[in-house]
């Protein structure tokens, strides 16, 4: 598990009081809005003449997005020809004039967003949720970051631990038996800019290695509610302002639900039950290929599927369990926290891939 910047839950609540203070929002006619050449070579964005902001690395790639430029030209201009980007920028703000809702924090536009984007769940929210949850329950929070993109809370139950059995292999380096105890945990995030639903992912994280995988089958999304009905994005954006409000409360009241059951005993079991099990699944085929293989249909880059190899080999368990633990202790050496964070939920994904696609992958050659 990757480290965040924010150790302990005074930090993040200061920080998410800080951030509420400084954030602004604001409707926008792009007819109103310019982009700009900054003495620094970077784009700047002002509003009707007055308010003025830098724009940060995932505001320019909605940038990108709203006015069609695909990304590699968009960054190709940014960084060798940024007064052709604000020429493209301005060209279709102007021609193809819209309503954007632009979020900025601390000087800085952070989210160009569809005029119907819904705020109604902001990192403060969810924390006033969740954090009485972790002190009455004696949870303890791992690691816990905000980027530009989410809010991450990763959280940890160590009063409920469990050895997991050795049925192959060898844990740790390969060499030495190695007596290894997981505990349940969880991963709640949020995005305040559009990079996804909010959401908790229920997980196991292993003391031994600091590992940490997440997992589909135990989650719930903002959109979901209650146990009959669910709402799709597009549906969201349609429903009037005390509807939402109404929406937005349930949701959160369910994702304290959520946090209180995930790390319930009998859940916790029949998780490790599962992961236990990919021990018996052998890799038959090539390692490399198998590598190449995975990273293809799981999204991972040539860079990380090194990483993994050399895990996996050093690990010295040719599993399904093996490859598991090599891409969640890969996600350790990532730099950026928010592709720690989805490496974590691939590893997860190994666990849970159908026998039909893990037999695809392990035999490999």
């Amino acid at each position: 598990m990757k480290t965040g910047k924010l150790t302990s839950l005074t930090a993040l609540a200061q920080e998410l009081e800080r951030r509420a203070e400084a954030k602004k929002d604001m409707i926008a006619d792009t007819k109103h809005v310019e982009v700009y050449v900054r003495g620094d070579d970077d784009i700047g964005l002002e509003i009707a003449g007055r308010e003025d902001f830098t724009v940060n690395d995932y505001a320019h790639r909605q940038l990108g997005e709203v006015t069609g430029i695909p990304a590699v030209y968009y960054d190709k201009m940014r960084k060798e020809a940024p007064d052709l980007l604000t020429a493209n920028i301005n060209r279709w703000f102007h021609q193809a004039p819209a309503n954007r809702l632009i979020r900025t924090l601390d000087g800085k536009v952070r989210a160009l967003l569809s005029d119907r984007f819904n705020t109604g769940i902001e990192n403060e929210d969810m924390a006033r949720q969740i954090l009485p949850v972790l002190m009455e329950n004696d949870l303890e929070v791992m690691s816990a970051e905000i980027t530009d993109r989410r809010m991450y809370l990763k959280i940890v139950d160590k009063s409920l631990v469990r050895e997991l059995a050795k049925i192959g292999g060898e844990f740790g380096d390969g060499k030495h038996n190695i007596l290894r105890a997981v505990s349940p945990a969880i991963t709640v995030s949020n995005s305040e800019v559009g990079a996804g639903a909010a959401s908790v992912l229920g997980g196991v994280y292993d003391g031994f290695c600091s590992n940490l995988a997440t997992f589909g089958e135990r989650s719930v999304r903002k959109y979901h509610v209650g146990a009959r009905h669910s709402l799709g994005e597009d549906t969201y954006a349609l429903l009037s302002d005390e509807t939402k409000r109404k929406t937005d409360v349930a949701t959160l009241a369910q994702i304290g639900d959520v946090v209180k059951a995930a790390f319930d005993r009998a859940r916790f079991d029949a998780l490790v039950d599962k992961i236990e099990g990919t021990q018996k699944d052998k890799i038959d085929g090539d390692p490399v290929k198998v590598i190449q293989i995975a990273s293809k249909k799981l999204g991972m880059t040539e860079g990380e599927g090194k990483d993994i190899l050399r895990h996996l080999i050093e690990g010295g368990s040719l599993t399904r369990f093996g490859l598991y633990n090599a891409i969640t202790r890969t996600s350790q050496d990532v730099a950026d926290y928010d592709r720690a964070t989805e490496l974590e939920r691939v590893g997860g994904k190994i666990i849970e891939l159908p026998e039909t696609e893990w037999s695809v992958i392990k035999e490999a050659a």
